[in-house]
């Protein structure tokens, strides 16, 4: 039997394969949720346009920061599958971040549920298509600023 203490210990970290599995399903709930609120979502590649206008929708209702966290860990599920499915990406975890992260074959590492909080936080400034496009091609459109991080 478990003791009380037992929920505050540090778990191992899930492996790739669990981060995957785990985001899959996410990203599957997200889509299924999406369609009862009235945004039919599938798995093409354009549906990561509609994100942003979903973060809109969702911000209007001015939600409690749990819902936040929530929203954003279905959008940055949804989006990351979107990547792995249409990029050829990988679901992993990394352990410095503590956070799910999308490794693609050109080299880039992305982090959808980072840039989800970034978009509701901060506004259209953080753009879910542009992070979604880029990740894809590595290029940005036009008039876009792009960071990135040494060696990527």
């Amino acid at each position: 039997m478990p003791g009380f203490l037992d929920r505050f210990r540090r778990r191992p970290n899930p492996t790739d394969a669990e981060t995957a599995e785990a985001m899959g399903r996410l990203a599957e709930t997200f889509v299924k949720g999406s369609a009862a609120e009235g945004w039919p979502l599938g798995w093409e590649s354009t549906e990561a346009s509609q994100l942003d206008d979903i973060c809109d929708a969702f911000l209007a209702t001015d939600p409690p920061p749990a819902y936040r966290q929530s929203m954003i860990m279905s959008i940055g599920a949804y989006l990351g599958e979107l990547m792995v499915r249409h990029g050829g990406g990988r679901w992993a975890y990394d352990p410095h971040e503590n956070a799910a992260v999308v490794e693609m074959p050109n080299g880039l590492r992305g982090f959808p549920h980072g840039k989800v909080a970034k978009r509701l936080e901060h506004g259209r400034e953080h753009n879910l298509f542009t992070f979604y496009r880029y990740g894809l091609t590595r290029e940005a459109p036009p008039g876009t600023t792009v960071e990135t991080m040494p060696g990527v």
